[in-house]
């Protein structure tokens, strides 16, 4: 067993799990046959294996026998470690010049560069009282006074500065005439502040714009359009072509990263065996297999850095669970690891919606005094019309989670797979009287490694139904509130053999959803399929069914008596059926 995923680049010895192979041949085989010099932005979120495709760039390119290219790599972000912005740039070309220096065959030459180059720098360095007091920024910035004009000599100085660099490019390719040009690594331009990130773009440009060399930038666009901002504003459909043209001045070739063709389902076997956390048995069983990839789907996604998170969370939650029962584990604690897996996966892509579970774990029960709590903005008419049109936001716990989404940015681009996760928790939980109680039971194993603290208990969930009250009809007892409903249901339809599906959910309609209560036995039997033929807990579709005029329906198992106080789905059932239909129910 492995405790942890280390998330570190991937190098070339390590094998392809997410499958990206074909990209980086592409890529390759570009850079051996473009034209120089050019650019190229390699894109992705952070996290999502920038670093470890230049890494296998680099040793196809520079290290292999035969390699074309000698290699520069520079860590900005390493490079501006408590330094001024203008003392970073500096610090960046310094650390490009050095490594191109090292490469040549005439010491003495080199050593005059040297000498000649750092003149340069004091003199750059001496450039603009903004920039020497560090309030650097695009307007008025480094480049700016570099290259505005600012400084009488700083054009003279720019170009003296690439005649000497250009040398010594010349040189080293002069002694090894094998190589073909310099390929510049240029990695982590997203960890340092935006704004000195575009500065470092458009110097290296300026500077490095030469015969036989390559630049790889790890960088995003929305990097650069943060970058912009002291420029041009903030991004809007009118400005909107000045942050693009920019970007395409100094960046020839933009390329995304793949994260949407990722093998994540490879990837996620693999550390999930690593680390025990599913017997490889489990792995092996197909349903569970499309279940975790469902909910990695709907959470995580493809991000590898959040993936390696996802797993080494999982690793200490399972050796936390294994001390405290001393190796053994329970049917309920084996069966409650895909709830568990959820829930961090949850944790991890959605923090804010998680911190609102750990509060309010019973999430069917949200509804506008939560919404109020949060200060959530309302809903328009409009909106309201267009949710209750959706299966994702019929329901009023659904429309809570859907404004929730609406605080942030990245929550609203993503809220149908939000709801889709929350859906896909109740499913494994099953039972939606003990939803919240479950809930609670299993955040405690995750609340461990949130980024939020808790100076208390998991919260419990708010009052649901646990009564123990039994009922009776025409005479006959019942000790499940299912088989209640079911029979209740069935004496109705063979008083009224000509029901249709919709004539029976406007009988009995205690919500707004009826298809919930009342579902199609066909619908039903899809949604197991879905599942692999039976859910998590192991139900078969052998669930009683009760024949209409135009279809078979089943009946939902779930049926609470109050939420947070208030009269639930079997409290309406029990007043329409005595105060509507007239049936003698007695409480036993």
């Amino acid at each position: 067993m492995k405790s942890s995923i280390i998330d570190v680049p991937r190098q070339h010895t390590q094998k392809d799990l997410f499958g990206i192979q074909v990209y980086q041949d592409a890529l390759i085989r570009y850079i051996e046959l473009t034209d120089t010099p050019i650019t190229i932005a390699l894109q992705g979120e952070w996290g999502s294996g920038k670093t470890s495709l230049m890494n296998l760039l680099r040793y196809n390119l520079c290290e292999v026998d035969h390699a074309p290219f000698f290699p520069v790599w520079i860590n900005t972000w390493q490079y501006s470690l408590m330094k001024t912005p203008q003392q970073a740039i500096i610090s960046i070309l310094e650390g490009i010049i050095n490594q191109i220096g090292a490469l040549n065959p005439n010491l003495q030459r080199w050593e005059e560069s040297k000498k000649k180059i750092g003149g340069l720098f004091k003199k750059m360095a001496t450039v603009g009282t903004k920039v020497a007091a560090g309030a650097v920024g695009i307007d008025g910035g480094v480049v700016d006074e570099f290259f505005s004009g600012d400084s009488s000599s700083a054009s003279s100085e720019i170009l003296q500065l690439k005649e000497e660099i250009a040398k010594l490019i010349g040189d080293a390719l002069a002694r090894d005439t094998s190589k073909q040009g310099f390929t510049f690594y240029i990695d982590d331009l997203d960890r340092i502040d935006p704004p000195v990130a575009v500065e470092i773009l458009e110097l290296l440009k300026n500077i490095f714009d030469l015969e036989k060399c390559v630049f790889i930038l790890a960088i995003d666009y929305d990097v650069v359009i943060k970058g912009l901002k002291p420029k041009f504003g903030e991004l809007t459909d009118a400005n909107e072509r000045e942050f693009r043209s920019f970007f395409d001045k100094i960046i020839q070739l933009p390329f995304s990263m793949p994260v949407a063709s990722y093998n994540v389902d490879t990837f996620l076997v693999d550390a999930l065996r690593k680390i025990e956390f599913f017997t490889d048995a489990e792995l092996d069983d197909p349903a569970l297999a499309e279940t975790l990839s469902e909910i990695t789907r709907l959470s995580v996604g493809s991000n590898p850095r959040s993936l390696k998170r996802l797993t080494n969370t999982l690793a200490l939650i399972s050796i936390i669970n294994e001390m405290q029962h001393q190796g053994e584990t329970t049917p309920q604690e084996r069966q409650n690891k895909t709830l568990n897996y959820a829930l961090v996966c949850m944790q991890i892509a959605y923090p804010y919606i998680y911190n609102q579970l750990t509060e309010e774990p019973d999430f069917k029960a949200w509804n506008e005094k939560i919404a109020s709590k949060l200060k959530l903005r309302p809903l328009t008419e409009a909106e309201l019309e267009s949710l209750d049109a959706t299966e994702e936001f019929d329901e009023e716990w659904e429309k809570v989670v859907f404004r929730m989404c609406q605080k942030e940015t990245y929550l609203s681009n993503r809220v149908f797979n939000v709801s889709a996760l929350f859906n896909r928790i109740a499913d494994l939980v099953g039972d939606d009287a003990s939803l919240g109680e479950v809930i609670a039971s299993t955040l405690e194993l995750s609340a461990v490694t949130n980024l939020k603290a808790f100076d208390g208990p998991m919260k419990k969930p708010g009052e649901r139904n646990r009564d123990t009250q039994t009922y009776s009809f025409n005479g006959k007892p019942y000790a499940r509130k299912t088989e209640f409903v079911h029979d209740v249901v069935a004496y109705y339809v063979s008083q009224h053999p000509d029901t249709t599906h919709e004539q029976l959910k406007e009988a009995f309609c205690i919500k707004r959803n009826m298809d919930k209560v009342f579902m199609d036995y066909d619908q039903y039997l899809a949604q197991l399929a879905e599942r692999g033929s039976v859910d998590f807990f192991g139900r078969k579709p052998d669930i009683p069914t009760i024949q209409l005029a135009d279809r078979k329906i089943v009946i939902a198992a779930n049926w609470p008596t109050q939420v947070n106080g208030k009269p639930a789905e079997f409290a309406k059932l029990l007043d329409l059926l005595r105060n509507k239909l007239g049936y003698d129910i007695k409480a036993n």
